[in-house]
């Protein structure tokens, strides 16, 4: 449900990357922006090219979304500042890489917090709204490794996993409701994302291939919402590793693990000649 003009949206992580393209898309609509990320003056320098680019009102707010509670809180904030609300964007998140043995519970409990239960509490204090207007439409900013998971981003891959099956079984619940899900899978994407990742004992990123402009993804964030689509996949080979992973899973995973497995191997040979 996108109307030119109109439009309410609230969109997470939207200081840089994905969130930033976003922002900017959905201006070219002239659609009500709230905009939330944890860096103030990030947000108020996409906030001031989002009023350049035509939306009329862009507010701003600052929240960690690491904090229990916090996603709830930027719903009810965007209900009673925007007096509305018609997209919700889930898209705040950072990676992990590394052996799952080296990283803590405290880690993976944040990273929970921030990739997907922040999400969770958004929707949970959205839909009542948006089911009393019988219209609204969920994103939710998953990966192509929440589709197929790769060995030392267990972490990372479980918070993605998690957001497809939760989109795909909100997609059938409210369907008969008016309300649209949408589950994005990126794939490797030219933003800041892999340098603020937190990596253990100097592991490498996890991705490989070419990335793709994050407003090829904003775009296509664009069309999944105006066509209602439930599940997205970008670049030739996030496409390719869906459909591999489809037809034979078992060769799939034990290719990627030897990829992976030679590019740590790799790294701690380079790291002791050092």
């Amino acid at each position: 449900m996108l109307k030119t003009g109109i439009s309410k949206i609230l969109i997470t992580g939207a200081s840089s990357g994905i969130g930033e393209a976003v922002a900017y898309a959905f201006s070219d609509f002239k659609c009500q922006l709230f905009l939330v990320a944890r860096r103030q003056e990030q947000l108020n320098r996409v906030a001031e090219s989002c009023l350049k680019k035509g939306a009329p009102q862009v507010i701003c707010q600052k929240h960690d979304l690491s904090i229990p509670g916090q996603g709830t809180v930027i719903v009810q904030e965007c209900l009673k500042t925007l007096e509305g609300l018609d997209i919700l964007i889930c898209n705040a998140g950072y990676g992990i890489y590394g052996p799952t043995i080296n990283i803590s519970p405290d880690q993976m409990s944040r990273i929970w917090q921030v990739n997907y239960q922040s999400g969770y509490e958004s929707i949970h204090a959205a839909l009542p709204y948006f089911l009393s207007r019988r219209e609204g439409h969920i994103v939710l900013v998953s990966s192509v490794i929440g589709k197929q998971a790769i060995p030392f981003s267990a972490t990372y891959c479980a918070t993605k996993f998690a957001q497809v099956g939760l989109g795909n079984a909100m997609w059938g619940e409210l369907k008969k409701h008016g309300v649209g899900v949408s589950v994005i899978c990126p794939g490797a994407t030219a933003t800041e994302f892999q340098e603020a990742s937190h990596k253990v004992e100097n592991q490498k990123s996890t991705s490989w291939g070419r990335a793709q402009n994050p407003m090829v993804v904003a775009r296509a964030i664009v069309r999944a919402v105006q066509q209602k689509k439930r599940e997205t996949h970008l670049t030739v080979g996030g496409k390719i590793l869906c459909l591999l992973e489809r037809l034979v899973p078992s060769l799939t995973i034990q290719a990627i693990t030897w990829i992976l497995n030679r590019r740590q191997t790799t790294t701690k040979t380079d790291t002791n000649d050092n």
